[in-house]
């Protein structure tokens, strides 16, 4: 199951802190936050239906600018592919935890939400999807993507 967490790492970009939960310093939630949570569960959702589907370089292109900084369109896609493979089809997914921030370490300030899945797949029945937005040109994007054995 290691070899999941290891082979996922790279897709995290820059923010591995940043979408691990309770490192990003939670703002409290008002009518405000709590409608950007939903946004940003909306956005990331669609974008976790994207990578599920196999549609890498769509995700990629729903992706934040700084998300496709990091990684070029194809490498995201044959990566994506390799990873999908590897865990095998989506079982269930449920919404853990989502988390408000406008502080994340390093990170620019800017406004972030953390959406943590609880999911199962063929190969990983258990398993801790964490899905990192930002705001970008008044859209939530995706930042970060990182996966886990549950309870690692």
């Amino acid at each position: 199951m290691h070899r999941f967490a290891v082979a996922f790492a790279f897709a995290t970009i820059a923010l591995v802190g940043a979408v691990r939960p309770g490192y990003a310093q939670q703002t409290q939630p008002t009518a405000d936050t709590a409608s950007a949570v939903q946004a940003a569960q909306t956005a990331g959702e669609a974008w976790l239906t994207l990578f599920t589907e196999g549609k890498g370089k769509e995700s990629w292109a729903e992706a934040s600018k700084h998300f496709q900084s990091a990684i070029a369109e194809n490498a995201w896609a044959q990566q994506a592919a390799a990873l999908r493979s590897q865990f095998g089809t989506l079982g269930s997914r449920k919404l853990e935890k989502a988390e408000y921030s406008t502080e994340v370490p390093n990170a620019p300030p800017g406004e972030y939400v953390v959406l943590t899945y609880e999911s199962a797949f063929a190969n990983l029945p258990a398993a801790r999807e964490i899905v990192a937005l930002t705001r970008e040109d008044g859209s939530w994007k995706v930042i970060a993507y990182y996966v886990q054995p549950a309870g690692a």
